[in-house]
């Protein structure tokens, strides 16, 4: 078994097209969610056993108890969010290294397509800020030492 654990919002959504086949327009909060999904790698089959978890302070402690046997951390932000890639440095990782140490990291940038919407532009243009640029979550994979950087 695979265990990955994902953190941000909008994963739920990456969960729901990977395991179920589908994109919801609701958004729909979960505090643990567990996906499971059957694949074959190198001839061999492997059961995908994905965790949704909540990121609010709320649910901390209770997260926490979540990282056993935990194989890779996908961290998650969203590119019409730039806190949410600033939070990944300021939050994930320090709780990541404390209850994982040593396991794989991907981190993976949600909602690319966004990142010429016109109307996105406007609303983060209207408090100083823009969409998250390829360039800008490659270097915090770096200094993260993500094993790989994602976009989709």
């Amino acid at each position: 078994m695979l265990r990955c654990r994902l953190q941000h919002e909008a994963q739920t959504s990456l969960l729901n097209v990977f395991t179920r086949g589908f994109f919801t327009q609701i958004y729909e909060p979960t505090v643990f969610e567990n996906y499971v999904h059957d694949l074959r790698i190198d001839d061999q089959m492997v059961e995908l056993s994905l965790w949704d978890t909540a990121g609010q302070e709320d649910f901390d402690r209770l997260r926490s108890l979540s990282y056993a046997d935990t194989h890779l951390i996908m961290l998650c932000f969203s590119v019409d969010n730039p806190i949410s890639l600033e939070n990944v440095e300021s939050k994930w990782i320090d709780e990541v290294l404390e209850h994982c140490p040593g396991v794989k990291l991907v981190l993976v940038a949600l909602k690319c397509d966004l990142r010429d919407d016109p109307v996105i532009r406007d609303r983060l243009a209207r408090y100083g800020g823009r969409p998250v640029e390829y360039e800008e979550g490659l270097a915090v994979a770096r200094r993260i030492r993500a094993s790989r950087y994602l976009g989709t």
